[in-house]
This record gives C-alpha cells, sequence and structure tokens, in this order.
C-alpha cells in the first residue's frame, strides 16, 4: 500500500525503509560481481550475488566456525542477538556482506512494523568533534535521508534504529581507537539499541588497542587457489586463469575478490608480461586499477549518442577532481546538490561564487517584483521587489541558486562538465562510480577512489 503514496506523504518510518532498500538495490546492482556474470557469460540476467569467499564466525569464547556458502549472513546476526563485527581485509566483501544482510533486515522491518529500522551509516564521516555517537547518528539522518532530528531523537530513545555502520578503516588512523570507544560507549548506553552492526578492514582493527563490545565477529577469508580458479572458469576466463596460476604474487592479489574481479572484466587491457615483471604488490595493485580504469572508460554507454561520447582524458580528469575532493574533505558519498564551498580552490572562484548568489537572488526578487507590478498595475510592486533585492544581499542564499552557482563556478573552471548528473549516471554505468540514491554517489570502491586521486 506504501508504494501507492508519493514517497514526500509517508510515514518517516516508511519512507527511510524505501530509501534504504533503494540504496541497498543500487549499490548492489553496480556490483563488480554482477557485471563479470553478466559481461562475461553474457546473460541478460545474471543470477543475483553469490559469496565465493570462506566466512569464519566466532561467537564470544566459543571455537570459531566455517558459515557454509549457501547459508545467509542472517543467519549468523539472529544466533548472536543482532550485535556483531565483520572483519576482513581490503576488497575481501565486507559491504557486499554487509548490504547482505541490509536487503534481509528491510525486508523484515517492512513486514514487522515492530522491528527496528535498518540504516546505512559511514563512518568515515565521524570525527571526535561530532559529539557522542547517538549525536551522529541523529545528525546523519538529517543529513542523508531528511529525518528530523526530533524524530531521530525518539527513534533512538524507543530502539527503532538499527545501525549498520561502514568503514571503521575510512576514519582517521589516530581517531579508531576513539571511534571504537565511542560506539562501545553508545552500546551500554541508556540510549544503546537492540542490534547494531560494524565493518572494519582486518589490519585497521588489529593496529586499533580498543576492542568492539559486540557478541559475535565475522571474518571474511582470502580466497584460495581452488575458489579463484572455480571463479574465473565459471566466469569463462579460462585464459586469465592459465596466466596467473603459476605467478604467486598475482595469485596473491587475485585471493581479494576486489581484484578478482578487476582482472576478470580488465584482462583485454593487462599485458601480462608486464605485470608480472612488476616486483611490489602497490606496484601490481596500481597496474590492474589502472587497466580496470582504461577498459571502463571504453564501455558504451547511453547517456552519450554516437559521436559524443566522452573521451578517456576527460572523464580521468573530472574524475580525480571528484575523488581529490572527496579524499580532502573525508566523505565516500558525493550528493550533487550539497558541493561544499571549501571545494572553490581560490579566492577569485570564491567572491565569484558569492557575488553570483546576491546577482541572481536580487534579479528574482526584481522579476517577482516587476510582475507585481504588471498585476496590480501599481509601480509599489516593482519597488518592493527592488527592496526585497536589496535587503537579500545581507541575508544567506537560497539553496537552489547556491548550488546553480557553485555549478556554474566549478564548469567555468573546467572541473566539472555542464550536465554533471548525467557524466555521474555514465560514470556509474561504467562502474567507476555507484549511484546510491536520488542524485548521491560513491566511488565503486575506495581503492579507487584513492587511486583516482593520486593519479
Amino acid at each position: 500500500m506504501s508504494t501507492l503514496i508519493p514517497l514526500r506523504l509517508q510515514p518517516p518510518r516508511d519512507r527511510l525503509l524505501s530509501d534504504v532498500k533503494r540504496e541497498v538495490k543500487a549499490t548492489r546492482s553496480h556490483s563488480l560481481h554482477n557485471a563479470v556474470l553478466a559481461n562475461l557469460r553474457q546473460e541478460e540476467s545474471p543470477p543475483g550475488i553469490s559469496r565465493c569467499w570462506d566466512v569464519e564466525v566466532k561467537v564470544s569464547h566459543r571455537p570459531s566456525f566455517r558459515l557454509p556458502h549457501k547459508a545467509s549472513i542472517a543467519k549468523v546476526f539472529d544466533r548472536t542477538g543482532g550485535k556483531l563485527v565483520i572483519l576482513g581485509a581490503a576488497g575481501a566483501g565486507k559491504t557486499t556482506t554487509l548490504l547482505e544482510l541490509a536487503l534481509v533486515l528491510v525486508s523484515r522491518a517492512q513486514k514487522d512494523a515492530s522491528l527496528p529500522i535498518p540504516v546505512l551509516f559511514e563512518l568515515g564521516t565521524w570525527k571526535v568533534g561530532s559529539g557522542t555517537i547517538a549525536d551522529w547518528l541523529i545528525a546523519q539522518l538529517r543529513l542523508k535521508y531528511a529525518i528530523s532530528p526530533a524524530v531521530g531523537k525518539t527513534w533512538l530513545a524507543e530502539q527503532k534504529l538499527l545501525p549498520l555502520l561502514d568503514g571503521l578503516d575510512e576514519v582517521e588512523v589516530d581517531r579508531q581507537d576513539s571511534c571504537i570507544q565511542a560506539i562501545n560507549q553508545f552500546v551500554e548506553s541508556e540510549l544503546a539499541p537492540k542490534h547494531l552492526v560494524a565493518c572494519s578492514s582486518f589490519e585497521a582493527y588489529k593496529n586499533c588497542q580498543t576492542r568492539f563490545k559486540l557478541q559475535a565477529a565475522v571474518l571474511l577469508k582470502p580466497l584460495t587457489e581452488t575458489q579463484i580458479q572455480n571463479y574465473l572458469l565459471e566466469a569463462r576466463s579460462r585464459e586469465l586463469w592459465y596466466s596467473i596460476e603459476n605467478e604467486p604474487d598475482l595469485l596473491k592479489l587475485a585471493k581479494t575478490p576486489l581484484f578478482l574481479s578487476m582482472m576478470a572484466l580488465a584482462y583485454d587491457d593487462i599485458l601480462i608480461e608486464s605485470w608480472k615483471r612488476l616486483t611490489s604488490e602497490s606496484e601490481q595493485r596500481k597496474y590492474l586499477l589502472t587497466a580496470y580504469i582504461r577498459r571502463q572508460m571504453s564501455v558504451t554507454v547511453n547517456q552519450y549518442p554516437r559521436g559524443k561520447e566522452l573521451r578517456p582524458e576527460q572523464i580521468r580528469h573530472w574524475l580525480r577532481w571528484l575523488a581529490q575532493k572527496m579524499e580532502q574533505q573525508g566523505t565516500q558519498e558525493f550528493v550533487l546538490d550539497k558541493m561544499p564551498l571549501s571545494w572553490l580552490e581560490t579566492g577569485e572562484q570564491q567572491r565569484m561564487y558569492q557575488f553570483g548568489v546576491k546577482l541572481l537572488g536580487g534579479l528574482i526578487w526584481v522579476i517577482l517584483g516587476a510582475i507585481a507590478t504588471l498585476v496590480s498595475g501599481s509601480i509599489w510592486g516593482l519597488i518592493g521587489g527592488a527592496i526585497a533585492a536589496v535587503i537579500s544581499a545581507l541575508l544567506p542564499g537560497i539553496p537552489g541558486i547556491e548550488s546553480f552557482v557553485m555549478h556554474l563556478v566549478l564548469w567555468s573552471n573546467g572541473y566539472i562538465p555542464w550536465n554533471y548528473q548525467r557524466f555521474l549516471d555514465a560514470a556509474a554505468d561504467r562502474l567507476l562510480l555507484q549511484k546510491t540514491g536520488d542524485r548521491r554517489y560513491r566511488f565503486i570502491h575506495d581503492l579507487l577512489q584513492k587511486h583516482f586521486a593520486e593519479i
């Protein structure tokens, strides 16, 4: 029934569940694993994402056990009281596992109004000055999902939120211990949620002195050589397997699901003999990311008609600038209508922005006054519009105008294309970005964002 009601008119709970479900589905649909199945098996409707890595579960002081491949992570969630941490190497599938769980939890919450609302939060946006984790969650609900602070506070007080916290390793290294401590204080406070799931790279978590006070840990294991072989043979990438099966360094890289999928997609752009000669894991990884980017930039997308496709250097330039700004801001998600003023790099650009906001705001008031004069036949409408224009120059700008002027200044300086949303949608179709919501984007993986920023 709720799907028949316009989203903005739905109750906050239904609207938030719809937003989270759409975000999860959008992110999963732009997964590299799905792309391998679609592109290399040449299937129009690839099967759903299946886990190809082993999962080890450790509950309290009990012996650890391996989760069967066909068993859902939701079973671990249920058996451990819904409080667990997901650990693994960068690119090991932590976010994929979290999204798998999120989809199950959203479906349950939509069927049962007594269950808490699962919500995805990026720990990379947490700062020491963000207040308590409860304060930070309330602020993120407002910024990301337009949920009022009053509603957010009520939901926390009534244990109606189920936080899914991704990316501890995106928190500044010297602040990661503080972040874990803040989360532990939250789960022991009077606002403690019934359930909570956190994600972190194993390396970052191992280097922290503080441990999560949660019921269980889920460790995503590196792929075995047999799993790599099966994956590539099933994906009809037999030649790639034969090229790396006797190369220990490349096999080590392939043990990470993210890199294995990139290998399968970018194989035609990889010069195996050149790749083998690279001596360090860092160089081999950079080579693979570069080959993957080169391959994906050549993909034909629907946004641009034949003969008007963007040149690779344009795509690379605009994505590099975006990655650098996101790295500087310490964020993994980009909202098209909320580009911060700090993204303007010079004083001249900032002055252009301020002048444009005041000028357009003033013109709108003058135009409205002129319309009022024509309708009423009185000069007072025009005079009132002129006075309002002067006053508006002393007041904060109108959000829509601010966004337009920001876009105009960035475009005029060559940082973005004119039709930015079309470009971002095309980058998502090329599996360089993911579209996570309405006018919200992120890079397909944090490692790719960092790589673009370093180009």
